[in-house]
């Protein structure tokens, strides 16, 4: 155990081990030989016209300077990430660290930005299509369309000055014809041609909203692994050494099929909300095929594959990403309950309510599954505890005796034996998230309950890696 590293996390989930090797990619900021674009001088020169017509009680110094230090550096040339607007409510604090930190999807970024590069958006240029701009600009057409005009015209400027050598397209225009130079083609869709504006070329990198993976689509981690890939597609493209592989192309039309699935699924099922949803897929597609693969692994029915053949068995059950998704609901619970509705006040009294209940019970509809699927494990006269306040579902020799036939034994070796504890760790740290009350009443704590999934997903991940490293080392 003490050689083992887990697989790093980034957005809250452990980094697919397929991508492991192009991580670090070098930033392309600096051109030497070329002066500086002049992209940030003009967003802070956009600013300041704005105060001046519209007052600093509408648009602040704090903003302004933040506006100018995003788009920062200021030289020509490397990635430039471009969102739709900033975001409604932002605060902005004289701290620009601070202000990304407040901001979810600018904090995802920053995170993205860092794993792959080790920079954060300090060194990555960041633009929005409609820069001070806080209206959601749905809801500012066709009344301030004169104003949207303007403020895309400036993005634009600043695109030209700052000719980057690749454009992560990352917004949806929200018009019919207008404002779709750089926009986004739809989650898992890919942009393989130049785009020409102002008789300038650019290399474009199709990405989305980081809100989508982040908050639409709570539960479903392929979307952030695939902003993940798409990010380190553009940083990689601005220094010539991206490489393209056909495990990208499937995750691109895996999450193609989440997001036209769930349309369907709005419109067959109009009366149900997200958390219904969210709730069915744990309990029956999560935590079932969970249970199927842990029942086969203490049955044997895997023993006379090959590791090969095992590895190509747990990606094809996506085994790992369902680790990563019942990770992601647990999260989702716990931030709702632990902020209180923060950031649901504004949508009124009556949906802060009802939000809270839905949330409630999906904790319990979680917490529920989660103590089946402990009980579905213990054998024939394995003791439960009932000990008041003592920790476990199952006592420890009740444990131990239900999980004697998934412990990896001493005559398995390379990938069964790592998946083996994967699962043995998963199982282990679910139990301990139990503690008995009395009157055969269960507490089940969500932290300890996401941390079992965390730490099992960042080992089956690390497991993953390590096979396909054992697999290079071979003549």
């Amino acid at each position: 155990m003490d050689d083992i590293q887990l697989q790093r996390l980034c957005l809250g989930i452990p980094i697919d081990h397929r991508l492991e090797p192009l991580l670090g990619a070098r930033l392309t900021t600096r051109r030497p030989s070329v002066g500086p674009g002049g992209h940030a001088r003009a967003i802070e020169r956009y600013g300041h016209r704005l105060q001046q017509q519209y007052g600093e009680d509408l648009i602040s110094d704090n903003e302004v300077k933040f506006a100018k230090w995003l788009a920062m550096p200021e030289t020509k040339g490397g990635v430039v990430i471009v969102l739709l607007q900033p975001a409604e409510h932002q605060r902005y604090f004289s701290n620009h660290h601070q202000t990304v930190k407040e901001c979810d999807t600018l904090d995802a970024i920053d995170e993205v930005c860092e794993t792959i590069t080790g920079c954060g958006v300090e060194e990555v240029s960041c633009f929005d299509a409609f820069p001070f701009h806080k209206i959601p600009v749905r809801k500012s057409l066709p009344e301030n369309e004169e104003e949207l005009d303007e403020a895309y015209a400036i993005f634009l400027e600043m695109i030209q000055k700052k000719q980057p050598d690749v454009v992560f397209c990352c917004y949806r225009s929200p018009h019919p014809t207008k404002y779709k130079d750089f926009e986004g083609v739809g989650v898992g869709g890919t942009r393989d041609y130049p785009v020409t504006v102002k008789g300038q070329s650019y290399t474009c990198v199709n990405g989305f909203h980081p809100s989508s993976a982040l908050h639409y689509y709570e539960d479903r981690s392929e979307l952030r692994s695939l902003f993940i890939i798409e990010a380190t597609q553009a940083f990689r493209r601005a220094n010539g050494t991206w490489r393209e592989s056909s495990w990208m192309t499937d995750v691109r039309k895996t999450c193609a099929a989440i997001v036209k699935e769930h349309k369907e699924d709005e419109q067959d099922l109009p009366d149900w909300t997200g958390h219904d949803f969210q709730r069915q897929r744990f309990q029956d597609w999560y935590m079932e095929s969970i249970t199927r693969m842990l029942d086969s692994l203490k049955s044997g029915a895997y023993d006379n594959m090959t590791n090969d053949e095992l590895y190509d068995l747990v990606l094809n059950k996506r085994c790992n990403i369902f680790f990563s998704n019942c990770l992601l609901l647990l999260v989702k619970i716990i931030n709702f309950e632990e902020r209180g509705g923060r950031g649901l006040q504004d949508q009124g009294l009556t949906r802060l309510i009802q939000r809270v209940v839905d949330v409630r019970d999906l904790r319990v509809d979680v917490e529920k599954r989660c103590h089946e699927f402990l009980c579905s494990l213990r054998v024939a006269r394995a003791s439960f505890q009932v000990e008041q306040g003592k920790k476990g579902l199952l006592t420890s020799a009740g444990f131990i005796k239900s999980v004697r036939r998934l412990a990896p034994s001493a005559h398995q070796s390379g990938f069964e034996y790592n998946l083996r504890l994967s699962f043995l760790m998963l199982v282990h740290l679910l139990n301990s998230a139990c503690t008995y009350q009395g009157r055969d009443v269960y507490d089940m704590d969500g932290h300890e309950l996401a941390q079992a999934f965390r730490v099992a997903s960042r080992h089956l991940e690390w497991a993953l890696a390590q096979h396909v490293a054992s697999r290079r080392r071979q003549p």
